[in-house]
């Protein structure tokens, strides 16, 4: 009987701290990151609204949470994609990896969707990526007049 009441106990411990963050806590989040390490909240949270609606829950194919990091990529990073915090450090710091490699909001976006092999080859946004770069781009302008 003890045994199962310190069961219990620890999933409904587990459960109430994995509770989802709200919306508005994960873009405070990405605004905090974003501004420690020098790159422009806007386009980050452009990012993140179009890669996973800011939901951390948010899985596509192997991509994890709110910047849809591949674990992969997680660990080149040395963050926890799979925690809410990982995960917005890992999307920050990949972001401004590919806008120190390219120069251009719109190209680091493309490598950023794409990866930086395909910008590179071709020196543009490839056709592919357009859609997605559009998309964050139409974001990026409104949250920097908003």
């Amino acid at each position: 009987m003890k045994k199962i009441s310190v069961l219990l106990f620890c999933i409904l411990a587990f459960c109430l701290n994995s509770q989802a963050a709200t919306q508005e806590e994960v873009k405070q989040a990405i605004v905090k990151q974003a501004t420690e390490s020098g790159v422009d909240p806007a386009i980050m949270l452009s990012l993140a609204k179009v890669e996973s609606g800011f939901r951390q829950e948010a899985r596509g194919g192997n991509a994890i949470g709110v910047f849809q990091l591949l674990p992969a990529t997680g660990k080149f990073l040395g963050v926890n994609p799979y925690e809410l915090e990982g995960n917005i450090k890992g999307g920050v710091l990949y972001y401004k990896s590919m806008y120190n490699m390219f120069g251009s909001m719109e190209k680091a976006v493309a490598a950023y969707n794409t990866g930086a092999q395909a910008v590179k080859r071709c020196n543009c946004i490839p056709a592919h990526a357009r859609p997605f770069v559009n998309k964050v781009m139409t974001n990026y302008n409104y949250y920097k007049t908003h």
